[in-house]
């Protein structure tokens, strides 16, 4: 089920259907700039990609439900 537009937030994750996970880090205007964040097998290492820019309403359908942090 995609996640409101109104509950997508800075500093939150979200993951979307095909399993990535994308760190909000802005809201600008109605754009949500974000990395996809990636655990690697080598010793549990945090890879993020450089950060993108997608329509809110986009990034809502997308995300299924929100990443809780460890």
């Amino acid at each position: 089920m995609p996640v409101s537009q109104t509950d997508i937030l800075v500093g939150k994750s979200y993951r979307t259907t095909a399993n990535e996970v994308r760190e909000v880090s802005a809201l600008d205007k109605d754009e949500v700039v974000y990395r996809s964040v990636f655990v690697t097998g080598r010793a549990g290492m945090t890879v993020r990609t450089p950060d993108k820019r997608l329509a809110l309403a986009r990034f809502a359908a997308e995300a299924q439900d929100e990443v809780a942090r460890r």
